[in-house]
C-alpha cells in the first residue's frame, strides 16, 4: 500500500519472511493441497528519494461472552483462558492479562460485544493508509483520531468487516498527527455467528478472549504511515 514518493527500507542482508495462517478447520487438521503463496516486490536503489513507510499496530481486548442460550464448560471465562493457554502457550496469558492493562488501567475489561482502545500518538506522523484485523466473529472495526473532540477524525471504518478482505486502505488524503492525539480503536463482534458459519459450527460455545485461533478473535487496528 504505497503512496507515490514511499516506499518500505530494507537494509542489506535484510531477510523477508512471509507468514501465512491456515485453517484446517474443514479438513480435520490435516492439510489439503500445497500451498500456492507468492510474493511480488517491486524495488527501487537504495539511494532513491523515497519516504519510508512505518506501520503502527493499535490492539483492544477481547472479551465477549457466549451468545444468549449458548452453555458449556468453556462458557465460563476462566476456562476458556486457560483453553488459550493450552493451545497456544503461557504467552497468551499474557497477552490477555496485558490488554487489561494497557486499556483499561489495569482494570478487567468489562465483557461485552464491543471493545476499544485508547493510544497516544508519540512522534509527528502522516498517515497514508489503514487495514483492521478480526476473525470469523467480526462485525465492524473503526480507526479514529481524537474521537469526541472537535478535533475528530476517522481514519478506518468498516461497519460490515469482511475476514476475506483484510486490506490495507489508501486514505483519500493524508492525515497529519501530533504528540498527544489519541488513536482509538474499536471493534464489534457477533457471537451468534459461531452457530452460523460452517466453520464454527462444529465447535463448543466459548467465552471468545485474544486468541491466535480462527475460533478465537483479535481486536487489531493498523496504520501505515511516513515520517512529517
Amino acid at each position: 500500500m504505497a503512496s507515490p514518493g514511499t516506499g518500505t527500507l530494507m537494509e542489506a542482508g535484510s531477510q523477508l519472511v512471509m507468514q501465512v495462517h491456515y485453517n484446517l478447520l474443514a479438513t480435520g487438521g490435516k492439510a489439503a493441497g500445497t500451498d500456492q503463496s507468492s510474493l511480488r516486490i517491486r524495488l527501487a536503489p537504495g539511494n532513491a528519494k523515497l519516504q519510508p513507510l512505518l506501520t503502527n499496530l493499535y490492539v483492544a481486548p477481547v472479551e465477549l461472552p457466549c451468545a444468549p442460550g449458548e452453555t458449556g464448560r468453556l462458557c465460563d471465562r476462566d476456562m476458556s483462558v486457560w483453553d488459550v493457554m493450552r493451545r497456544f502457550g503461557q504467552d497468551s496469558g499474557f497477552t490477555i492479562a496485558g490488554l487489561g492493562l494497557l486499556c483499561n488501567d489495569g482494570k478487567p475489561v468489562p465483557p461485552g460485544s464491543t471493545q476499544h482502545c485508547d493510544r497516544k500518538v508519540r512522534e509527528p506522523m502522516v498517515v497514508r493508509a489503514a487495514a483492521g484485523h478480526m476473525h470469523l466473529l467480526g462485525k465492524s472495526i473503526k480507526l479514529e483520531v481524537n474521537p469526541g473532540t472537535p478535533k475528530a477524525q476517522t481514519l478506518l471504518d468498516v461497519p460490515a468487516y469482511n475476514f476475506d478482505d483484510q486490506g490495507a486502505r489508501k486514505l483519500a488524503a493524508p492525515v497529519s498527527l501530533k504528540p498527544g492525539d489519541i488513536v482509538r480503536v474499536t471493534c464489534t463482534w457477533d457471537a451468534t455467528l459461531r452457530s452460523k458459519l460452517p466453520e464454527l459450527k462444529p465447535l463448543k460455545p466459548r467465552y471468545v478472549v485474544w486468541g491466535e485461533g480462527t475460533s478465537d478473535e483479535m481486536c487489531l487496528g493498523v496504520v501505515i504511515w511516513t515520517r512529517a
